[in-house]
C-alpha cells in the first residue's frame, strides 16, 4: 500500500506496533541514516508528519481489511 518498498513496509509495520526506531534499526541491521531515510520516505508516501499519525493510518487500514 502507498507504494512502499518491502523495507519501508516492514519498518512502518514495526513503528505502528510501537517499536522505537532504534530497536527496529538494530533488529533489521540497518544503518541509522538508512532508517531515517526510510522513515522520511514512509511519511512522504503516506502523507503523515508524525509517528502517531502513521499508527492511526495503518490501524484504520487493518480494521477495514
Amino acid at each position: 500500500a502507498f507504494g512502499l518498498t518491502r523495507a519501508e513496509a516492514r519498518l512502518a509495520a514495526r513503528l505502528a506496533a510501537g517499536e522505537s526506531l532504534e530497536s527496529i534499526r538494530v533488529a533489521l541491521r540497518i544503518a541509522k541514516e538508512a532508517a531515517r531515510s526510510q522513515v522520511k520516505s514512509i511519511f512522504q508516501k503516506t502523507d503523515v508528519h508524525r509517528q502517531a499519525e502513521l499508527v492511526v493510518l495503518l490501524s484504520s487500514l487493518l480494521r477495514s481489511a
